[in-house]
């Protein structure tokens, strides 16, 4: 014995209840919360276009740990032979050791970002961050004065404390402005 198709939905219908109000009543319902939802969206973007410059404490430019490290490589590189170049910050005997400087900087860099982030992020958020900006002044000085002696040499103290603080804050507003493009792109 078949049973019939529509008798079967009809009668699934009547159990259910679902009159033609009831269903007026649904998609209304329906409507209001993607109205609200559209509202909620709207909201934010004009909340997110009033000039706030929300601060990322160790954002990063991919999720792939691997790929962040050599895009961070790369990023670090461009800008310090940039800045090295056009303000004669240093001198150095080859451009294989500013590479090597980098890398070194880049490995150090990156283990106390994180190391930081996991375990004194309350520091960072009552200094506001400086404490990276701290961390990167020792971390070049110890690279420059310690492990890579007489192959780059900055002018002296000051020039020394002038190119971090450029350093750091151009790679700020660069990497903020890429990361925002990345994500507009879908591309982290």
């Amino acid at each position: 014995m078949e049973k019939d198709p529509i008798n079967e939905e009809n009668k699934i219908e009547e159990e259910i209840g679902s009159t033609e109000e009831e269903k007026r009543e649904l998609e209304s319902l329906l409507k209001a919360i993607q109205e609200l939802e559209e509202n909620k969206i709207q909201e934010e973007g004009v909340k997110s276009r009033k000039g706030f410059i929300a601060i990322e404490f160790g954002g990063v430019f991919h999720h792939n740990l691997y790929v962040n490290f050599i895009f961070n490589f790369i990023f670090n590189l461009t800008l310090t032979y940039l800045l090295i170049e056009l303000f004669n910050f240093a001198t150095y005997d080859s451009i294989i050791y500013v590479i090597l400087f980098i890398l070194s900087y880049t490995i150090i860099e990156s283990v106390f970002r994180i190391y930081v982030l996991m375990n004194h992020f309350q520091f960072i958020i009552k200094s506001v961050g400086f404490v990276f900006f701290f961390g990167y002044v020792i971390i070049f000085f110890i690279l420059e004065r310690y492990l890579f002696i007489g192959t780059i040499d900055f002018a002296d103290e000051s020039v020394f404390v002038v190119f971090v603080g450029m350093f750091t804050t151009i790679r700020y507003v660069l990497s903020y402005l890429l990361r925002q493009n990345f994500r507009k792109r879908n591309l982290r």
